[in-house]
């Protein structure tokens, strides 16, 4: 297979015309408002858990690291507020490279890589519980729980003012958060739709699955629906970040873990599943520019699903697709909650049956 260059994803179905994310910053002053304060309060936390990651030896170093990283921080993100149009269009992608940029020139390149491999760590173990109870339940009640479960692991989000001081020094609790997911009708509700075309429909070829955070998001919401595809048939492109940035994993990660996750659930072992970079580094995702890599391996894939708050609602709900494609996510920010007529934790199950 030949190598393909870094472009639009393949499976748009015009990328001409995608708009990643629609909310443009400059022309929202209550938008704008929200975000830039959440952005310089959660800049705090983030240095919180980059000085934790730094250690003893580099701890005088990295505290002026810090404090030299918080200054040009505040100074941008303030010119921003005061003269928005002199920044050409502005959404919150553009924000996250402006924040993930600045940590990666102070040396903040992975502040919350403790934070990623303690919550993995302490999920792993649960895994083959939850793949157990899937395993004893019917085709159609298989498929409801596996969502619940997507929806309950994404809650594991450092990205978030309310789950990132929720979780700051505790874990979700998988079973307990699944548990409430808000009953349906949910916030955007495509699920009977998807159930038809998963359980009524011919067993889709290939899957691209953009994956989120760490924790009990990755290993218990996302392995569970990747084995359950895996054993139905469907080859499964696990597709994460190439860049750190908060506490998403990257395709880094995934590899290093992956051998513990088929470790601790053995029947993930035979399953036809490729990790693949997506050649990007934020919490949102434009799909028009990914790896090479990616569109080599998305080519005949008839599948897509977008995981998670920042690549399924603040970037990507609008996006039209050349084959079925499903975007799931909780909803965990009072600003993109009231953008959409919802609440705090709503749930987001949007499907699009290709063209």
């Amino acid at each position: 297979m030949s190598k393909s260059l870094a472009g639009p994803f393949c499976k748009l179905a015009d990328a001409a015309s995608y708009v990643a994310c629609s909310w443009d910053l400059t022309k929202d002053e209550a938008g704008r408002a929200h975000w830039v304060e959440f952005f310089k309060r959660h800049l705090n936390t983030i240095l919180k858990f980059g000085l934790e990651s730094a250690g003893r030896s580099e701890e005088k170093g990295a505290v002026e690291r810090a404090g030299k990283c918080r200054d040009e921080f505040n100074a941008a993100f303030d010119a921003f507020a005061a003269k928005p149009g002199e920044f050409g269009r502005v959404t919150i992608l553009t924000l996250d490279q402006w924040r993930d940029g600045l940590l990666r020139k102070y040396g903040f390149v992975d502040p919350f890589t403790l934070m990623k491999n303690r919550e993995n760590e302490k999920m792993l173990p649960l895994l083959a519980g939850i793949c157990r109870e899937i395993d004893s339940l019917d085709p159609a009640k298989q498929l409801e729980q596996l969502v619940l479960g997507i929806f309950a692991g994404n809650i594991f989000d450092m990205g978030a003012d309310a789950t990132a001081k929720a979780f700051l020094n505790s874990s979700p609790d998988f079973v307990d958060t699944r548990a409430k997911i808000v009953s349906r009708p949910w916030l955007i509700d495509h699920y009977d739709e998807l159930a038809q075309r998963l359980l009524a429909g011919p067993v889709h070829r290939k899957a691209v699955f953009f994956v989120d955070n760490a924790g009990s998001d990755f290993v218990l919401g996302v392995v569970p629906m990747i084995r359950w595809l895996g054993k139905r048939g469907t080859r499964v492109v696990v597709v994460a970040n190439e860049r750190p940035t908060l506490n998403d994993m990257t395709i880094a990660d995934v590899r290093a873990w992956w051998p513990r996750i088929v470790g601790a659930e053995p029947s993930m072992a035979d399953l036809p599943v490729e990790l693949v970079s997506s050649g990007t580094g934020e919490p949102l995702i434009d799909l028009s520019a990914v790896s090479g890599e990616l569109n080599v391996a998305a080519a005949d894939a008839d599948l897509v699903i977008l995981e998670g708050m920042g690549r399924g609602v603040e970037s990507n709900l609008d996006a039209e697709f050349s084959c079925d494609a499903v975007n799931f996510a909780m909803i965990k920010d009072t600003a993109v909650a009231a953008r959409h007529h919802g609440k705090l934790y709503d749930v987001v199950c949007r499907f699009w049956m290709g063209r």
